[in-house]
């Protein structure tokens, strides 16, 4: 096995705990909740997609929901 190759299995293999984790993560919050806050850690609307089980497009609407309507703190 080349050393190419093991790298590519090792960035499968944090890409996929990445995803996990941030399922775990999200998974009480809505997508309207937890699409930004995954935006915010660098994951793509195509990887929020995959893990709310939804299009790219439709994360896309949400994060730009919430930068429209920012949620009041009290």
């Amino acid at each position: 096995m080349s050393s190419d190759q093991i790298l590519q299995d090792v960035q499968n293999q944090l890409t996929i705990l990445s995803r996990l984790i941030a399922y775990q993560t999200v998974s009480k919050m809505t997508l309207s909740e937890g699409a930004p806050l995954l935006r915010r850690l660098g994951f793509s609307n195509s990887e929020i997609a995959a893990i709310y089980e939804t299009t790219s497009n439709t994360v896309a609407v949400r994060i730009a929901e919430s930068k429209k309507h920012p949620k009041i703190k009290e």
